[in-house]
């Protein structure tokens, strides 16, 4: 049975949830898009949600998009669930139809950074959820994950503990937890060939040893498996922390008509255009460091929604700071070609790609040099640091077949006696070595 949508959708801001902000209205449009218009309460004292949502009374239709998938405008895109909160939606609320406007709303109150979808205008009223789950529920919300996998039927109880699932992006299975007073984001297991949330837990706390700022995450241990759980960073001391996606602020860079590029490059462009002035030297070299380890420990799912800004506001102005690093983990592609470009045209995991680009991140060849040795002592020692992690031998030994590629080992081995040199793939041509881009 199909739950009921509303029949109207309003956006609010929630940056103090006890005094909830009408920002505007959402229209459900025929080719299953959503538009936005802001309210003319909003305009007065409001700000723009997303650099190419700029103040004004015009409505806003979805200008970029991922492929053919349908999309919002901006900051709204990024209050979706994704792959994994949709397909909760679709389990609890909707076998039949699946408009993005509902998957919107049926996200509920505890989506990712401040806005929230009302059915009303005058008072925010969003899609009812439970309370969040504690952190002892965890195993019974790993059950109920697998069970929505497999399509099977939910009890009452595990039906309130996937209700408060919905809100969340990435495809994997995950839930909001709380751990005392604060929220956390549970990983789950998905059958992956090694124990993958410990092994983002020990990449996470690696990529910090390398002077990466990080979310804050900590293992779970269940019967016979792992999870992780990640603390939000866009929640601090009962606020919540506006907060726009790498893939909303390398649109907003394109003109209509053209395609984004998604790449490091062009994120450290945006970032001194967009960026908080006192820490857009910080933000560079956060993100120029996150590009060598994303590059090193064979992490290429390193996409557009796998980087994020919290958005800070001065009257009606706004500025961006790099939020900080997740979803940081070796992603068993091996070291073919990432989701985000390293220099301006090439996915290849080249450390040469990444000095070709130094300047765009501020930095002089002979700083990214010593950035990039810095990055290379960390990595080398990775085996011993997942062992201190509780990674078993046989888990390094298959993290090893991507970390320890011969292609990656190379390029640590022989940066530091010709950084400037190009280290090419040894053993084979990644798939877009024939491909123009």
């Amino acid at each position: 049975m199909s739950t009921p949508s509303p029949s109207a959708y309003f956006l609010w801001e929630l940056t103090t949830p006890t005094a909830p902000r009408l920002v505007g209205e959402l229209r459900k449009l025929s080719n299953g898009d959503v538009s936005f218009q802001y309210d003319a309460s909003w305009l007065p004292n409001g700000y723009a949600l997303s650099p190419d949502l700029p103040l004004s009374t015009q409505e806003y239709p979805a200008i970029h998009r991922r492929m053919r998938d349908k999309a919002a405008p901006g900051a709204v895109d990024d209050a979706r669930p994704d792959s994994w909160g949709e397909k909760v939606i679709r389990y609890l609320h909707m076998p039949r139809g699946n408009h993005l406007i509902d998957y919107l709303y049926f996200a509920g109150d505890d989506r990712f950074g401040a806005l929230g979808v009302s059915s009303s205008i005058t008072a925010y009223q969003p899609f009812p959820t439970p309370a969040l789950a504690r952190l002892e529920d965890a195993a019974a919300i790993s059950e109920t994950a697998k069970i929505i996998q497999l399509g099977g039927h939910l009890t009452a109880q595990q039906r309130t503990l996937a209700s408060g699932n919905a809100s969340l992006g990435g495809a994997k299975p995950k839930a909001l937890v709380r751990i005392d007073d604060q929220e956390w984001v549970l990983k789950l297991y998905n059958g992956e060939p090694f124990d993958l949330p410990l092994a983002e837990h020990a990449t996470m706390t690696l990529a910090q040893k390398c002077g990466i700022k990080v979310a804050i995450t900590l293992p779970v241990p269940l019967p016979g498996e792992h999870a992780l759980v990640v603390q939000r960073f866009d929640r601090a001391g009962g606020k919540r922390i506006h907060c726009i996606s790498a893939a909303t602020v390398l649109r907003a860079e394109t003109p209509p008509g053209e395609t984004p590029v998604y790449g490091y490059p062009h994120l450290a462009r945006a970032i001194r255009r967009n960026g908080d002035s006192q820490t857009v030297r910080l933000q560079l070299l956060d993100l120029f460091r996150r590009m060598v380890f994303n590059i090193l420990i064979a992490n290429t799912d390193d996409h557009e929604k796998n980087h994020a800004f919290l958005v800070s506001t001065k009257g009606s102005g706004t500025a961006l700071a790099l939020s900080p690093a997740y979803d940081i983990v070796t992603s068993g592609n091996g070291a073919f070609a990432h989701e985000f470009l390293i220099s301006e045209d090439s996915p290849e995991p080249l450390l040469a790609n990444a000095m070709d680009v130094c300047a765009q991140f501020d930095l002089s060849p002979q700083a990214a040099r010593h950035e990039i040795q810095a990055v290379i002592h960390v990595v080398n020692g990775w085996r011993d640091h997942f062992r201190g992690h509780g990674i078993t031998e046989r888990d390094i030994e298959e993290l090893a077949n991507f970390i320890d590629d011969a292609d990656l080992l190379a390029q640590r081995k022989n940066f530091a006696a010709a950084p400037l040199a190009r280290v090419k793939a040894q053993k084979r041509q990644g798939p877009f070595a024939n491909q123009a881009l």
